[in-house]
């Protein structure tokens, strides 16, 4: 199965709220990102003035990382192997990950 940017929005809607916690109240420093999970590398998300974006876009992966695009070149799904997370001090979380181990005071 492969991630389409539609898809990201909805995993970004289904994790909004999770176990009383909002995503907002616990996201300082974090910056989103995507991971490759065959060789383990990651990008900042960015938008296309290659500037880094607040919230998870296409632009900007590295071409072999695109499954499709539409006819103007945007890019519409990723491949299954790359995934949304987010980045904080060189390290790579995903949203569960946040939410249910980070414990910052």
């Amino acid at each position: 199965m492969y991630m389409s940017h539609h898809q990201a929005v909805r995993q970004q809607g289904a994790y909004h709220q999770f176990n009383g916690v909002v995503f907002s109240d616990i996201s300082f420093g974090f910056m989103p990102a995507f991971k490759n999970l065959k060789n383990q590398h990651i990008h900042l998300s960015q938008d296309r003035n290659g500037e880094l974006s607040v919230m998870h876009l296409f632009d900007g992966l590295p071409e072999c990382w695109i499954k499709e695009r539409d006819d103007k070149g945007v890019a519409l799904t990723l491949k299954e192997e790359v995934i949304a997370g987010f980045m904080r001090n060189a390290q790579f979380y995903t949203l569960s990950e946040i939410v249910n181990n980070i414990k910052d005071s």
